[in-house]
């Protein structure tokens, strides 16, 4: 079942990507969009199943004209949207092959996903390196922005840093005396 944040952040997405098309996505009548989720492995039923499944169900309600007004009309200004679907499984040097493979040889429009914080990281400067409009919609790690500036790259959700701040705000406001907080975290580009 695709999570409500996996419908949301596509959703906004491909939304996005409505102001940004391409000459050619207006010349062909569609627009394709690369989406790379993990279809297999650890993070693919929690993470990457529900987006993809996600992904299928905005697609074809775009396509039908069948979203909630102001997008009640078909495709992205008339135009349907395609999609290609990779799976993010594989480490960094995949990724960064199959970025390249969605824009110079599948000819995307747009790329909307990644996981990974490191995939993340890795797609980050070849997003501007390519000039291909590229959307995260789950990555964890706060280092995207902290350490980089992007003009082709944007993320639809916080990273774990503001969530935990947050928490820990909440933590200190319903129980003002405690003195220490714990976390334990992965030990890569995420934790």
């Amino acid at each position: 079942m695709p999570t409500l944040h996996n419908v949301i952040g596509l959703g906004l997405s491909v939304a996005f990507a409505t102001f940004v098309a391409p000459a050619q996505a207006q010349q062909t009548g569609t627009i394709k969009i690369g989406i790379v989720t993990f279809l297999s492995g650890g993070a693919a039923g929690p993470f990457g199943v529900p987006a993809r499944n996600a992904a299928e169900l905005t697609i074809e309600a775009l396509n039908a004209g069948t979203l909630p007004k102001p997008h009640a009309t078909k495709g992205i200004n008339g135009m349907a949207v395609e999609s290609v679907i990779v799976d993010e499984a594989g480490g960094t040097t995949k990724q960064v092959t199959e970025y390249r493979n969605l824009v110079q040889r599948q000819n995307v429009d747009a790329v909307i996903g990644y996981i990974s914080s490191g995939d993340c990281l890795a797609i980050a400067p070849l997003a501007d390196e390519l000039k291909k409009l590229t959307i995260f919609f789950d990555c964890g790690t706060p280092r995207i922005f902290e350490d980089g500036s992007y003009k082709y790259l944007f993320r639809t959700g916080a990273h774990a840093a503001m969530d935990n701040v947050a928490a820990a705000r909440y933590l200190l406001a319903r129980k003002p005396d405690v003195k220490t907080v714990a976390g334990i975290n992965q030990n890569y580009a995420w934790g």
